[in-house]
C-alpha cells in the first residue's frame, strides 16, 4: 500500500511473468480482460488503485499493449461500470458500439463495460480512470449508446470539470491534493458528464456549470469548515480551478467566499455554545475545534456578527431557560445577516 492505495508494479518480475502479473492484478479489482503486448517481448506496466468516496479510482502507467473485454469475460464478470478516462500522456484508440475514437492528453471519454470493447494502447501511455456505476448515468437519463466512446476536451469549457475532478480524485488517494469536493463523488462527476453532454448538443450554460461548481464548493467547505488550514488554495485544488475562478463563482452572492466560510464557522460555533452538552469545554476549544486559530479574531467576529461576547452568549443561552434562549437565536440571526469578516 501507498498512502490509500494498493500498487501493482513489474519491475522487479521476469519479462516473461510481467503481462500475466498485470492481468491477474487487473482482472481482480478491475475486471478481467484479454491483454497483448503487440508481438513485443518486454511490457512494463505500474497501477496504482484506490478508493475515493466509495468510488474506485487508478493511474495506470503502462508500455505499448492492447486490451479486450469479451462476452466471455463479460458473463464472468458482475460488475456493473462505467469507465471514465484522463489521458493524462500518450494516446489511446477506444472501440465499442461500432465507433472508435483516439484520445490524446487533456481529453476524456468512456465506456460500457457490460459491453464487448478493445483498447489499444500503441505508445507508452498515462491515464487515469475512475469505475463509475452505471447507475448514476441511467437515472440522469443519459443515452449511453450515444455515450460511449466519444472524445470531450479535459482543459477548456465544460469538459475541464470531470477531466480535473476525476484528476484530483486520484491525486488526493496519493495525499498531493486535498480530497475532491462534495459528499458523493459518483453523483457528482456524473452531473458533470451530463453537462458536457449538454454543452455537446448546444443546450447546457455558464449559469448551470456555476450552479454546479458552486455547490460543491459550499459542500466541500462544509465537511471541510473544522479544517484551520481551510483556505481559498485548498479549496480551488479540490475543485480543479483556480482562486479567480473561485471568487467569480461567488459574483452576485450575498456574501463572499470568506464571508461564507466565517459566518458557517461562527453558526456552529454559536450552536456549541448554547448546548448544555458542550458545558465541560471552554470557549476558546470550542472555537479552535471549529476551525479558527486566534482567540483574538475568534472574540472581535463573534461580537460582529452575534452583538454580544462568547461568553455572555452562553450565559444567555444557558442560565436562564428556553424562552432567553429563543431571543439569544433572535439576536444571532439578525446581526449575523450584515458579516463580513475576514482573516
Amino acid at each position: 500500500m501507498q498512502n490509500n492505495l494498493a500498487v501493482v508494479s513489474t519491475a522487479d518480475a521476469a519479462p516473461g511473468e510481467r503481462l500475466g502479473m498485470w492481468g491477474d492484478f487487473v482482472g481482480r479489482h478491475i475486471g478481467p480482460l484479454r491483454a497483448d503486448t503487440f508481438g513485443d517481448p518486454q511490457f512494463a506496466g505500474r497501477l496504482e488503485l484506490g478508493d475515493s468516496s466509495g468510488v474506485s479510482v487508478a493511474r495506470i502507467v503502462v508500455s505499448r499493449h492492447r486490451v479486450q473485454r469479451t462476452p466471455g469475460l463479460i458473463r464472468r464478470d458482475s460488475r456493473d461500470y462505467v469507465k471514465l478516462v484522463a489521458q493524462i500522456e500518450g494516446a489511446a484508440c477506444f472501440e465499442q458500439n461500432g465507433r472508435k475514437v483516439v484520445l490524446a492528453p487533456g481529453e476524456w471519454s468512456l465506456y460500457d463495460m457490460t459491453r464487448p470493447y478493445t483498447v489499444s494502447n500503441s505508445e507508452p501511455i498515462n491515464q487515469v480512470i475512475m469505475l463509475l456505476p452505471r447507475d448514476e448515468l441511467v437515472r440522469l437519463g443519459l443515452d449511453l449508446d450515444d455515450l460511449v466512446v466519444r472524445r470531450f476536451a479535459g482543459r477548456a469549457g465544460v469538459g475541464r470539470l470531470t477531466y480535473g475532478l476525476l484528476v484530483s480524485a486520484f491525486e488526493s488517494l496519493r495525499g498531493d491534493t486535498p480530497a475532491p469536493a462534495g459528499g458523493d463523488l459518483a453523483q457528482t462527476i456524473a452531473s458533470h458528464i451530463e453537462l458536457a453532454v449538454l454543452d455537446r448538443g448546444g443546450t447546457s450554460s455558464d449559469v448551470s456549470v456555476r450552479e454546479l461548481t458552486r455547490d460543491r464548493v459550499k459542500r466541500y467547505i462544509d465537511v471541510n469548515l473544522d479544517d484551520p488550514l481551510l483556505s481559498l488554495d485548498r479549496i480551488a485544488a479540490a475543485i480543479g480551478c483556480s482562486k479567480r475562478y473561485l471568487h467569480k463563482l461567488f459574483d452576485g452572492e450575498a456574501e463572499t467566499l470568506n464571508a461564507h466560510i466565517w459566518r458557517a464557522r461562527l453558526e456552529r460555533i454559536r450552536q456549541d455554545l448554547a448546548d448544555p452538552s458542550q458545558d465541560g469545554r471552554s470557549i476558546t476549544e470550542i472555537a479552535f475545534s471549529r476551525g479558527f486559530s486566534s482567540s483574538t479574531h475568534f472574540s472581535r467576529s463573534f461580537r460582529e456578527s452575534c452583538g454580544t461576547s462568547p461568553r455572555a452568549y452562553r450565559l444567555l443561552t444557558q442560565g436562564t431557560g428556553p424562552l432567553r434562549r429563543r431571543d439569544a437565536h433572535r439576536q444571532w440571526a439578525g446581526q449575523t445577516r450584515r458579516l463580513g469578516v475576514a482573516e
